[in-house]
């Protein structure tokens, strides 16, 4: 359906909430929800969410893509992971640019997030959820996001300022500067 070139900035939930929309359309959990829900089914503490776009072979068309927070995660039990690979899961969106805004077209819902809790985005779905979710946009069924470089620093600022000026905006004013910043270079595909 969809592949090529991704990159990702990504922001503390405390310091900046995720979205709670795209385009008009209801997205992930209420940022007060994702401690005590998440830890109810088991699963862990999500504390990033990320942002960012997507760069096609064609490159006809721009899409954003944003992850948040599941709104209901997967039971995890407690046996089945240890305390420092346990998966945390996000809700993706992949959006269209028009010109009255971005529109939802692809939605995968339960994404696990693995390798641990460092910065490298790793993202796979490999049966996804048939739940729902997004009307008029395409659910996917498998999703594999791989980092393959990260940028922090001054580089990251510098990447910022050139690709995403107003999520360079957002760190300056809220996260506090260049120190905090991470940006995830990598490959996306989706089916």
């Amino acid at each position: 359906m969809l592949s090529g070139f991704v990159h990702l900035w990504l922001f503390d939930v405390a310091a900046v909430p995720p979205p709670s929309e795209i385009g008009g359309r209801h997205i992930g959990a209420p940022p007060e929800a994702t401690t005590s829900e998440q830890h109810s089914h088991g699963a862990p503490t999500t504390t990033t969410w990320f942002q960012g776009h997507i760069l096609t072979v064609s490159a006809d068309t721009q899409y954003t893509l944003t992850g948040v927070p599941a709104l209901h995660p997967p039971p995890i039990h407690g046996c089945m992971v240890s305390e420092h690979d346990t998966p945390t899961y996000y809700d993706i969106y992949i959006s269209e640019y028009h010109a009255d805004g971005p529109v939802v077209k692809y939605c995968a819902v339960n994404v696990e997030r693995s390798g641990g809790s460092g910065d490298a985005v790793e993202l796979r779905l490999e049966d996804g959820s048939q739940v729902e979710r997004c009307p008029n946009a395409h659910m996917a069924k498998q999703l594999k996001l791989s980092t393959t470089k990260m940028v922090t620093g001054e580089r990251a600022r510098s990447h910022l300022e050139k690709y995403a000026p107003d999520a360079l905006s957002t760190y300056t004013d809220i996260a506090g500067g260049s120190d905090s910043m991470v940006v995830c270079l990598g490959v996306i595909s989706l089916g």
